[in-house]
């Protein structure tokens, strides 16, 4: 029980500090927080909740950036400048432009000083292309340095606060700096490039928009994907189909095991879990991926193992220890809130919304896939409204009708790949299985899409999501407590008398 009132205090100060960010809290603070840990010690609610509080503010202090003259974005201030530093992460290419995360490490200023020893990312759009880098190259860089700003009503600058960003040049002009010896031949390196040369053999197999589909599923790459193709995703709730979350690494692998209810349940466990690390590993393992493998991991858990304690201390141990390396994620990261509340869902909804789908038939997996999906969609969808504003209701029917082929398109589209660096006739062969299946996607996304009121606009303020989660909290604990209380209540054998 101690363990709940920690998380509870600690998961809940963290999301209330984000209105609250300083390197640096106030005395007043913790002589609260460290006065009640004293004259409560006994009470094992308030000391747990009040221990989980003093974690939460540790780590918002530790974590909360401010700018200093041996920070980089201490020099931005819209002037330009010359950066040195080294590529640290894979490069975000797109049709007309690159993207590169640069972790710099000297800079010469507008006014011609060259300072040392600096600390920082800066992400650098490169519009030329050519040369081509890669992770783990010395580059030296110059453009003008400024602030992120935000876009509208989307907060850029929060974006890429998550990744430890905060200044940013739009036209850059790179150059490789030969003062420095070449990089060794890093892990993430070679994966990075077998990634690029699977993404390149794709297209030689795929047309377009096929291409960039089977791309979005396999290496969760999204560039190329055509804006009204992206349009029937969003108004369909299909975009999590060709984003790699634990919101669809869930549904998606879930669907696998499934599809292979012949084996144990253990079997299947292991089978889902090994291909959540090998897709991990394979397009590049970044935090966000692996944050979204984590939370698969979970989901299987959750769908597995009932809505057990264990499982829901699992869940919650797991998403503390990520926020406890990140906070921003759980302020600024839709990836992880929807990954988060995703899992959530299919733990605690999902045994209450089986009775309601039994004459939904099993075959490839359809109960299972609406069942997951809906309660997927029950937790996540006041957080969807707010981020996106936009309300899906075709939504339920177009996962249901997708979610079976997914599996078969990956399943098609990366051995025809494979097999089309030893043989393209034969991998092509193999590939027009994964194009049925992507065109069959499309074919649902743009019907469903046409269809009137399948989406809506809706505003939902942050007061009435919080009501909502509430309310919806109450209703999974009685609902819980009533089960359990009818299985005390049920004879150890049926010739028991009822006690």
């Amino acid at each position: 029980m101690p363990q709940h009132f920690f998380l509870g205090g600690f998961l809940l100060s963290i999301f209330f500090l984000q209105w609250w960010q300083v390197s640096h809290y106030p005395l007043w603070v913790w002589l609260i927080v460290f006065e009640c840990i004293l004259l409560f010690r006994k009470n094992k609610t308030v000391l747990w909740t009040s221990v989980g509080v003093t974690i939460a503010c540790i780590t918002v202090n530790l974590t909360t950036h401010a700018a200093s003259p041996h920070t980089v974005d201490w020099y931005a201030n819209d002037k330009k400048v010359t950066l040195y530093g080294k590529i640290a992460d894979e490069p975000d290419r797109r049709p007309d432009q690159t993207k590169y995360t640069i972790a710099v490490n000297r800079i010469q200023t507008a006014s011609g000083i060259t300072v040392e020893n600096i600390q920082g990312n800066v992400l650098v759009t490169d519009r030329r292309q050519w040369p081509e880098f890669h992770y783990g190259d010395h580059v030296i860089t110059s453009g003008t340095l400024e602030k992120p700003q935000p876009i509208e009503t989307f907060r850029y600058d929060h974006y890429l606060s998550r990744y430890d960003i905060y200044s940013v040049i739009y036209r850059s002009s790179m150059q490789t700096d030969n003062s420095l010896p070449p990089s060794k031949i890093l892990p993430l390196r070679m994966m990075y490039r077998i990634k690029s040369r699977f993404e390149k053999q794709i297209n030689k197999l795929y047309p377009e928009p096929h291409a960039s589909f089977m791309a979005g599923l396999l290496t969760g790459s999204r560039k190329g994907i055509p804006d009204h193709l992206l349009a029937d995703f969003n108004t369909t709730g299909l975009t999590h189909i060709i984003a790699i979350s634990g919101y669809n690494i869930t549904i998606i692998i879930a669907i696998i095991t499934g599809a292979l209810f012949w084996l144990p349940i253990k079997i299947r466990y292991i089978c889902a879990t090994t291909s959540i690390v090998i897709f991990v590993l394979f397009v590049g393992a970044s935090a966000a991926v692996v944050r979204a493998g984590i939370m698969g991991i979970l989901g299987i858990l959750a769908l597995h193992a009932g809505r057990s304690a264990s499982v829901r201390l699992s869940i919650l141990w797991t998403a503390t220890l990520m926020i406890l390396w990140n906070p921003k994620i759980l302020w600024y990261d839709a990836g992880f809130q929807l990954s988060f509340l995703a899992v959530i869902g299919l733990s605690e909804l999902s045994p209450f919304l089986e009775p309601l789908f039994k004459r939904i038939p099993e075959t490839l997996a359809l109960r299972e896939s609406l069942t997951m999906t809906m309660a997927a969609q029950i937790s996540a969808v006041p957080l969807i409204i707010m981020l996106f504003g936009r309300l899906s209701l075709i939504a339920p029917i177009a996962n249901m009708l997708t979610a079976p082929v997914i599996p078969l398109a990956m399943l098609f589209g990366a051995v025809g790949t494979m097999i089309s660096f030893v043989s393209l006739p034969l991998g092509l062969c193999v590939a027009y299985g994964g194009w049925a299946m992507l065109q069959w996607i499309i074919i649902i996304a743009q019907f469903c899409a046409n269809i009137p009121f399948a989406s809506t606009a809706l505003h939902m303020p942050l007061g009435l999501i919080i009501v909502y989660y509430v309310l919806l909290i109450l209703a999974i604990y009685i609902k819980t407590r009533s089960v359990s209380l009818v299985s005390k209540e049920q004879p150890l054998y049926p010739q028991d008398p009822v006690l």
